[in-house]
């Protein structure tokens, strides 16, 4: 094998190979570049697995809207309510409690503090 520098990339061709042949050759290697970005895939545990044994606790007066929880939410458990708080936006809501394995994700990314995870002691 020997390497071969072929629109600005370099190749690793096997010996032989002329230029047109180094050239199809090459580009049937070498992957084009793209800008798409890979999409957001998250980690599930198995559906029997839960993490912790909790309740989903919203204070609607803290949310701001930013909607955090409800996108980073690997178990699609929170949707935007109906209800508006005091500073016009919509709070999430619990859409399913069974789905919540307590992870802890909306928690932690909530910039305003405004949901929490109560402890109902060990899982069943």
């Amino acid at each position: 094998m020997r390497r071969r520098l072929v629109s600005s990339v370099a190749v690793q061709v096997p010996e032989g190979f002329g230029r047109d042949t180094v050239e199809s050759y090459a580009s049937t290697q070498v992957k084009p570049w793209s800008h798409a970005k890979p999409g957001r895939v998250p980690v599930q545990p198995p559906q029997g697995l839960k993490l912790r044994h909790s309740d989903i606790f919203i204070i609607d007066e803290r949310c701001k809207g930013c909607n955090f929880c409800i996108q980073f939410c690997p178990r699609d458990v929170l949707e935007p309510s109906k209800k508006v708080n005091q500073i016009g936006v919509h709070p999430p809501q619990v859409r399913d409690s069974l789905l919540c394995v307590g992870c802890g994700v909306c928690e932690d990314i909530c910039p305003d503090f405004a949901i929490f995870l109560i402890d109902k002691g060990e899982p069943h």
